[in-house]
């Protein structure tokens, strides 16, 4: 006959056999107990707001750009580079097609040149104070024309300088210089025609024909500052103030001389000499 069973050790025997552990939270734990420490429940999981609904964004047509309009310098460039390529693919490859493309341009652009010196024409016709001929004629009767009142200013320029001034005339010895002996020759020849003065100077003392009351260089060069320039060379001395112009080195014609006398001595500086 067995013996009774404390209510302990029944309780413990129905609920929990020994063979077996205790599962207490979720863990399995050795020896009895009469109630295990309730689980905590988890707290419930609030759901997110569910996304707003995008609203679709909706673009405005926009309008076509106009396409920027070239400036004249720019279209000239864009056509010499397109003409010049052509030339160049021809040359490369010189093919009839390719020399054909290029000729085609050259055409093209010696019509527009044709164009542009016709309308340049007319322009001129209308347009007098643009045409050089109303100040230089270019026929040659205007030009004979033109070319005698010149030379009667330029002679005229002359006389009224030899009034005023005189010319130095500096040369190196006719043995080593033919130059410096025919400028002497040319410039006898003005003496007499204007009736200008003209100090001949030698540079070594050498004498000259046609100055034979030429003088030597004792300093006065060098305190003019024409000691250094190149022989022969002419200069023009005015009397009253003794400034001193060169009109020019090597060997100058009487047109020349008379040319650059009536421009250092009546043309203002600055001022085109025609």
């Amino acid at each position: 006959m067995l013996k009774p069973l404390t209510l302990t050790a029944l309780l413990t025997t129905a609920a929990y056999p020994a063979s077996a552990g205790l599962i207490c939270n979720g863990e399995e734990v050795d020896g009895w107990h009469f109630y295990c420490d309730p689980e905590p429940e988890p707290e419930p999981v609030k759901p997110e707001p569910a996304p707003e609904p995008q609203q679709e964004v909706r673009e405005e047509p926009q309008e076509p750009k106009e396409p920027k309009e070239l400036t004249a310098t720019e279209e000239i460039e864009a056509f010499r580079e397109y003409a010049d390529e052509l030339k160049h693919r021809a040359i490369l490859d010189p093919t009839p097609e390719n020399v054909q493309a290029y000729m085609e341009v050259n055409k093209q652009m010696a019509q527009q040149a044709a164009r542009f010196a016709a309308v340049w024409q007319r322009v001129l016709f209308g347009s007098p104070h643009l045409d050089a001929n109303t100040r230089r004629p270019l026929t040659q009767m205007g030009t004979n024309i033109y070319q005698d009142q010149r030379n009667a200013a330029e002679q005229a320029a002359l006389r009224r300088a030899a009034q005023e001034a005189g010319l130095i005339f500096v040369y190196d010895n006719p043995a080593d210089c033919r130059l410096c002996l025919a400028q002497a020759q040319i410039l006898d020849g003005i003496r007499n025609a204007y009736g200008v003065e003209i100090l001949a100077v030698s540079t070594d003392g050498s004498p000259i024909e046609y100055f034979p009351d030429a003088v030597q260089d004792a300093g006065q060069l060098e305190a003019l500052q024409l000691a250094d320039k190149p022989r022969p060379f002419i200069a023009i001395v005015d009397a009253a103030s003794g400034e001193t112009q060169l009109i020019g080195g090597g060997l100058l014609t009487e047109d020349q001389i008379l040319e650059r006398v009536y421009v250092v001595r009546e043309v203002p500086m600055g001022e085109r000499y025609e």
